[in-house]
């Protein structure tokens, strides 16, 4: 009987101490070639290990907040003026260190709607000629897949992807028009979130 309740307790103190570390995480939305917002306080969030420290650093701005017991953390930053040259976000906490490469600042839109904003660009065989000249690395998009929750979600699987030949025909057609006029009249990097 002692010999089953030492196991017993092994086996929960193994379980205490993989529940006690969490690995460093972002959601999908913070993956390379993502848009800043311009000029504002944007917030980053993800999680860590319960109670850890973790810093986030972009630019010339940092921050350092803490995870709460649950290892959920949020810090916001401020972006600055609109940047086309890409650069490095980072998030540290203990040892762990997340990189999220060639973000740009400038205008950030969500498109939101049902079967006309899904409508994408490969559907309009006139939009060839127009989709194959589609070289805006400035101008980029996150295609949010079409799924549904009941629940809030803590995070959506997705991507960003720079505007070029190869990615715009999967694109929204009138959230591709609006950006790239917003891109072409701004001078600015736009990103657009694309939820249908």
């Amino acid at each position: 009987m002692k010999t089953l309740f030492q196991a017993a307790l092994a086996v929960y103190f193994m379980n205490l101490t993989v529940i006690v570390h969490a690995e460093l995480s972002l959601p999908s939305f913070f993956s390379n070639h993502m848009v800043f917002q311009r000029e504002r306080a944007v917030s980053i969030w993800g999680q860590a290990s319960p109670n850890a420290a973790v810093s986030v650093s972009f630019k010339n701005s940092s921050a350092m907040s803490k995870a709460n017991a649950k290892g959920q953390w949020r810090i916001a930053i401020t972006t600055g003026a609109a940047d086309a040259n890409g650069a490095v976000l980072t998030v540290t906490s203990g040892g762990e260190s997340l990189k999220i490469e060639d973000v740009l600042i400038g205008e950030v839109w969500l498109a939101s709607g049902q079967s006309n904003m899904h409508f994408t660009m490969n559907r309009v065989p006139e939009y060839e000629d127009l989709i194959s000249k589609a070289d805006h690395p400035g101008l980029r998009m996150f295609n949010a897949p079409l799924v549904t929750a009941v629940e809030p979600q803590s995070d959506i699987q997705g991507e960003w992807s720079l505007c070029s030949p190869t990615t715009v025909p999967g694109y929204s057609a009138v959230a591709f028009f609006f950006a790239a006029k917003l891109h072409h009249e701004l001078g600015v990097p736009v990103g657009v979130i694309k939820t249908a």
